[in-house]
């Protein structure tokens, strides 16, 4: 990614962060960065907003959070390291912060544009939209966003914000039966995209890290809605044998157990650089 020009009022650790807003009682944008600089949030903030992302991720997932955000946080930390934060911009106006917030994140691009930030909405102000998946927006429920189904479209949004997807792999628990994963009789399958994403998927949901051995939970919660990778998505994983799975009473229990050459199978469909910027790894 070619380097973007930022304000760069300030830059440096939490302390020096706090120590440069001190006293300024406006509305300001902020950068989140990796220790090596690569951004992975941008915000518009007043008062101690900047510094409360770090709060969440001391937490365990709340499931309201942006877990993308959270898991490179954590990530960071697993690596002995703390954020940079970068201010951009300070103002009085809050309609030039959201402006600007927006601006950035239109230049350095989120997840599913193709850049490292993890924020989930377009910024100006905007919490939740447009949608990560907003360019794929078609009726069509299975694929894209539908108008008329929110839990649907929270899941797929998730979902299509790191990979586009033709069709569902989570779908909300309430919508459809849930089978146990089982194997398919007579027939082979091979690891594919949809295969892996679905994995990908709940584990930054999740807040798990797929460096090495791990068991990923077939159900996920985004943004309070409860879903489940999905019958077939889940089946063509175990005769794939991308993966192994605990056995539980209700399938939504269920977890798919993988060792360490099998997640490394499963990140490598995704992309070693696109997981780290997901999270779900702590290192390239």
């Amino acid at each position: 990614m070619a380097p973007i020009t930022t304000g760069l009022l300030f830059h440096g650790d939490d302390l020096g962060c706090k120590a440069f807003l001190a006293g300024q009682p406006a509305h300001y944008v902020y950068i989140l960065r990796r220790p090596d600089g690569r951004p992975f949030y941008v915000g518009k903030g007043y008062g101690p907003r900047v510094f409360q992302h770090e709060n969440e991720a001391r937490h365990p997932n709340n499931r309201l959070s942006n877990a993308y955000k959270l898991n490179v946080i954590r990530s960071i930390w697993k690596a002995g390291l703390k954020p940079l934060y970068e201010i951009d911009l300070v103002t009085a106006s809050a309609d030039e912060a959201y402006a600007r917030e927006a601006a950035l994140i239109g230049l350095i691009k989120r997840l599913h544009e193709g850049g490292p930030l993890t924020n989930l909405a377009a910024g100006g102000g905007s919490t939740a939209g447009p949608a990560p998946a907003s360019v794929e927006r078609h009726s069509a429920t299975l694929g894209g966003i539908p108008d008329d189904n929110p839990e649907r479209a929270t899941l797929n949004g998730f979902v299509l914000s790191i990979a586009h997807m033709n069709s569902v792999v989570i779908k909300p628990i309430g919508q459809f039966i849930a089978r146990p994963t089982i194997p398919f009789p007579n027939k082979s399958r091979q690891l594919s995209l949809r295969q892996a994403v679905a994995v990908i998927a709940s584990a930054a949901a999740n807040g798990i890290n797929m460096d090495g051995d791990c068991q990923i939970p077939r159900r996920v919660i985004v943004d309070g809605v409860a879903g489940l990778i999905e019958n077939g998505v889940s089946c063509d994983l175990l005769t794939s044998k991308a993966v192994t799975v605990t056995a539980a009473p209700s399938p939504a229990d269920e977890h798919f157990v993988m060792n360490a050459q099998q997640s490394a199978s499963i990140v490598g469909q995704l992309g070693r650089q696109k997981c780290f910027d997901l999270g779900v790894l702590s290192g390239r």
